[in-house]
């Protein structure tokens, strides 16, 4: 009963417009659709709560009164005209650029890469384990059904989350200004104390940690490599049970496995995690479409775990090692490079891998950055 009334009042939250969410007095306004549930509650589940309270922040500071929707707000309640700004994603877009007399400048906020990309990407996905196992998991791609191709297309200036990977995915389709912006994490845990006592047996200990969309995300290949491979060991942290299917079809990999050890969803917080990060030298993480990779950058910051990681992950360090392919070759080569490291080599690399993650991706770095790149669009003399 609880659950129901929580998810009840999770969608009526989000069909409510939070007016003047900031209470400032400035003339101009701007509209943020994106989520408003972080203006209800904190929480560190994810880095989008950062991300809400950063946005409106900034346009406050910029000079905006700011208005607060979620993006699936019903758009034909919604008053285009009033607005001197709109940012974000969603249903708005299209209101928008099909109001004559609109007169809004408008950002987009791309927290992955392009659709386009995503929605082949993850698909492929889905074919290669129909391939291998017979059956289709389209629930574990990380389809996105409304494409909202005017946002990605008519903007003034689009922000993409990540490193340059994700912004080249949306100027393949778009020939105005593409700014890119760093993922935050949240650093909840004493990284000297995790890699002090950090023992040496963790150089074969492997943690998958991430969300929904289990075979987007890689886990598959993951639990094949592993299989065959029962002297590492492969931690998994994230809500695998919400995806049955998936568990269905690697039931064997994940629970009768003994080198593949399952934790469920854990809280970067918390001891459980602390204890996780302290066996594993590295996460792995072969998503074939991301914007950043928080649940990356949170292992690394919070860990110093050096990362395996492909390049769709829009996250890159410099120190990082490349997943090549989205194969089982791609896997192994990685793997054996990671394999192949001194235990110097390995200390060395988790202290450049956090402290590049500490300085690029703190929150003081993501609100300055962000901050920056709206008031380049804004300032930019080719916008509509």
């Amino acid at each position: 009963m609880i659950r129901v009334l929580k998810i009840y009042l999770s969608n009526y939250l989000k069909k409510i417009k939070i007016s003047n969410v900031l209470k400032s007095k400035h003339n101009k306004i701007a509209l943020l659709s994106y989520i408003t549930i972080p203006f209800y509650k904190n929480s560190f589940s994810h880095t989008n709560y950062f991300e809400a309270h950063s946005w409106a922040k900034a346009l406050d500071s910029l000079g905006y009164r700011v208005d607060v929707i979620n993006y699936d707000f019903p758009s034909k309640k919604l008053d285009t005209t009033q607005y001197d700004l709109i940012c974000g994603f969603g249903d708005v877009f299209q209101k928008h650029f099909e109001t004559v007399n609109s007169r809004a400048k408008t950002i987009h906020y791309g927290t992955g890469m392009h659709v386009s990309h995503q929605n082949n990407a993850s698909l492929s996905r889905v074919r290669d384990v129909h391939t291998k196992k017979g059956v289709w998991l389209g629930g574990s791609a990380r389809f996105v059904e409304k494409t909202w191709t005017h946002q990605t297309a008519l903007v003034d200036g689009i922000i993409a989350l990540g490193s340059d990977v994700c912004a080249e995915s949306y100027r393949k389709y778009y020939d105005g200004k593409v700014l890119s912006s760093p993922l935050l994490f949240y650093q909840v845990q004493d990284v000297d104390k995790i890699m002090k006592e950090r023992g040496r047996n963790s150089n074969t200990h492997f943690l998958w940690f991430g969300g929904a969309g289990l075979v987007h995300k890689g886990l598959d290949l993951l639990l094949d490599y592993f299989y065959e491979n029962p002297s590492l060991t492969l931690h998994i942290c994230g809500p695998i049970e919400s995806e049955p299917l998936f568990v269905q079809a690697y039931k064997k990999e994940l629970y009768e496995t003994k080198n593949i050890i399952m934790h469920g969803f854990v809280d970067i917080r918390g001891q459980v995690f602390e204890e996780i990060i302290k066996r594993c030298a590295f996460v792995v993480f072969p998503s074939c479409s991301e914007g950043g990779a928080a649940s990356v950058l949170n292992a690394v910051g919070n860990g110093g775990l050096i990362p395996i990681i492909t390049k769709q992950t829009s996250m890159c360090t410099g120190c990082e090692i490349c997943i090549k392919s989205l194969d089982m070759d791609g896997i192994s080569r990685a793997i054996e490079e990671a394999l192949a490291l001194s235990d110097d080599e390995i200390t060395n690399l988790q202290h450049r891998n956090y402290n590049y993650v500490k300085s690029n991706n703190s929150q003081e770095n993501y609100y300055s950055l962000l901050r920056d790149n709206i008031k380049e669009i804004l300032n930019n003399e080719n916008t509509v």
